[in-house]
C-alpha cells in the first residue's frame, strides 16, 4: 500500500460518520462527555490527546516543549499573557521599554 493510498484509508476513518459524531460501543465516559476519541491515537503514531484542563489556573507558564523560553535577562519563564495582543513577547518588551523608560518591572531595563 502506498503512503498516498495510506492517508486516503486513515482521512476516510476519521471522517466517518461514527468519528464525527463520536458514536460506537466502549466509549469511556470521558469520551462521551468531552466529544474526545483518545482512541484515534492508534491511527497515528506519536499523536497524544489531552483531555481535560490542564489545572494551570488563567496566566499558565508556557513550557519549552510548548513553545515557551526562558527570559536571558531575568530568568522567567514565559507565560500565557505575554502571548497576548500584537506580536510575541519580544515586542511586548520593546513596547514596554518605550513606554516605561527606566521602570525596574520592565525587563528591558534590567542590566545583567
Amino acid at each position: 500500500m502506498s503512503v498516498q493510498e495510506q492517508i486516503n484509508k486513515l482521512e476516510a476513518s476519521i471522517n466517518s460518520p461514527q468519528a464525527v459524531s463520536g458514536g460506537g460501543r466502549g466509549q469511556s465516559d470521558s469520551t462521551a462527555d468531552s466529544g474526545v476519541n483518545e482512541n484515534v491515537t492508534a491511527d497515528f503514531p506519536g499523536s497524544t490527546v489531552q483531555v481535560g484542563g490542564t489545572g494551570r489556573g488563567e496566566n499558565p507558564v508556557i513550557p519549552d516543549e510548548e513553545g515557551g523560553e526562558q527570559s536571558k535577562l531575568t530568568g522567567r519563564q514565559t507565560h500565557a499573557n505575554d502571548f497576548e495582543g500584537d506580536g510575541g513577547p519580544e515586542d511586548k518588551v520593546k513596547v514596554a521599554e518605550a513606554e516605561r523608560p527606566g521602570d525596574q518591572d520592565v525587563s528591558g531595563n534590567i542590566r545583567g
